[in-house]
């Protein structure tokens, strides 16, 4: 007797055929969600990773420092590390100790002359006709409404942007000082990410971002100088009080490209307001044409001479992270630029097998 064919029936081709199927159908999908995740996890955090390249920058700052430390010094590496951080903060220390007493004392002149100033100002609107519309609708009050509102609303907003930007400091202090501590941790992290044919080349890439980084930072720690310098003595010749204060914060804040002059325009001319109105003219005058020729002279050829970087690259970056990432992204768009200048150069020899690229091939 004969079995029935269908007795011996065994599952067809199309049930192991689904599985592969299955699979990677699977595959695809956990993959575009875990793409989707990190690419919000981006978005969302931005400006958390801006700030993380923030303390990068600290950290390749304090091992330029630390390594100069052991190369002249017989201190370990990680005591040197602890002496370089002791010696910034005791600077910090002694110069706030030094200028502290100065800056509350003109504080306090410029709240006593107040009244005087702001005469004079009503004065000058006075002389023209939108100066008189403006006083007119002081007096009448119909601007105060509107400047208590806003004032009021400003308290909350005031506070927001203060935790904003202490949660920023913080991450960027805290990344910097664990890469600090431990570089080859972190950039052996980096290169393990990558096969292992690459990884020599990948450690390379490493290795010239944080020497161009660094010196990106010498080339801007220079141009602040310049800046600082030259604000300090418009102010000692033009007899202004606190001219070593005021050009400290002005060359610490050209750290930030195109904003820092603004906001360092306020302390200038308050001060300044306090010598009456001719002298903070000239003052204005001369702190105009200062940052008009650090900003569009002397710290682009300093960086073109320290990183190549070209300019118009430089503007365009600006530009492009500013209006993107908000001010972060401008912040930290002349670094992000090099970082990125430095991934061209290894993409042409890696990807494209150009020869061998040299720094200053990406300027022809």
């Amino acid at each position: 007797m004969t079995d029935h064919p269908s007795a011996n029936k065994r599952p067809g081709p199309s049930t192991p055929a689904r599985d592969p199927f299955i699979r990677k159908t699977v595959t695809v999908v956990a993959i575009t969600a875990i793409t989707g995740l990190l690419l919000a996890l981006f978005v969302l955090g931005i400006d958390i990773l801006l700030a993380a390249f923030g303390g990068v920058l600290i950290a390749v700052l304090l091992r330029a420092f630390t390594n100069l430390l052991t190369r002249y010094t017989p201190l370990p590496d990680g005591w040197a590390l602890t002496a370089v951080i002791l010696l910034i903060l005791a600077l910090m220390g002694v110069g706030g100790w030094l200028l502290m007493p100065q800056i509350v004392e003109q504080v306090g002149e410029f709240t006593e002359q107040a009244p005087g100033i702001i005469a004079e100002i009503e004065q000058f609107l006075r002389q023209y006709g939108w100066g008189q519309t403006v006083l007119e609708q002081v007096q009448n009050g119909e601007m105060q409404d509107g400047v208590v509102d806003d004032a009021a609303g400003g308290v909350g907003g005031f506070f927001s942007v203060l935790s904003a930007w202490s949660a920023y400091l913080l991450t960027a202090v805290f990344v910097g000082l664990f890469a600090a501590a431990n570089p080859t941790l972190y950039q052996d992290g980096i290169v393990h990410l990558f096969p292992l044919r690459h990884r020599s080349r990948v450690r390379e890439l490493v290795g010239e971002m944080g020497y161009t980084l660094r010196w990106w930072l010498i080339g801007q720690g220079f141009a602040m100088l310049l800046i600082g310098v030259s604000t300090t003595l418009v102010l000692w010749i033009l007899d202004i009080p606190l001219a070593v204060p005021i050009g400290i914060i002005v060359g610490l804040l050209g750290f930030i490209p195109y904003l820092g002059p603004i906001i360092g325009l306020v302390p200038v001319m308050a001060v300044g307001a306090t010598q009456g109105t001719t002298t903070l003219l000239y003052l204005f005058l001369a702190y105009s044409a200062v940052q008009l020729l650090e900003g569009y002279v002397a710290t682009p050829l300093i960086q073109h001479r320290t990183v190549f970087l070209p300019p118009v690259f430089t503007v365009i970056a600006q530009i492009l992270l500013g209006t993107l990432l908000g001010i972060l992204g401008f912040i930290f768009a002349t670094p992000l630029a090099a970082a990125v200048l430095v991934l061209t150069r290894f993409y042409r020899t890696d990807i494209l097998g150009d020869r061998e690229v040299e720094k200053g091939d990406d300027d022809e």
